[in-house]
């Protein structure tokens, strides 16, 4: 026989090896994977919460029953209050306009 046909064999324990190989790059490339992912996840959270926007704002702590549209109603400040609800979720990056009591807005200054 010549060196090019020979084929690869394994014993019972050279496969059991190999298959251990393959399984040890798998669960790296996945824990590598969900490490980049939750990295990014981070890095975007921390740019967003340091992103100005450039409106200057004041703290308001949601009271009990209130809602979004109640806390800008509140504010007294002189526009349509659709607008300030809007604003407050951009402020603040909610995903929707629900609000819960003892929770902290950052709201348009008066």
């Amino acid at each position: 026989m010549s060196a090019q046909n020979q084929e690869l064999r394994f014993t019972a324990r050279g496969r059991q090896a190999m298959r251990l190989l393959r399984t040890m790059v798998c669960a790296l490339v996945i824990i590598g994977g969900a490490f980049f992912v939750a990295t990014q996840s981070f890095s975007a959270a921390a740019g967003a919460e340091t992103e100005d926007i450039g409106i200057d704002t004041e703290a308001v702590v949601v009271g009990e029953g209130e809602s979004l549209w109640a806390v800008a109603s509140n504010l007294g400040i002189e526009r349509d209050t659709r607008d300030v609800v809007s604003e407050i979720v951009e402020i603040n990056h909610l995903s929707s306009p629900v609000v819960h009591p003892g929770q902290t807005l950052d709201v348009p200054r008066r």
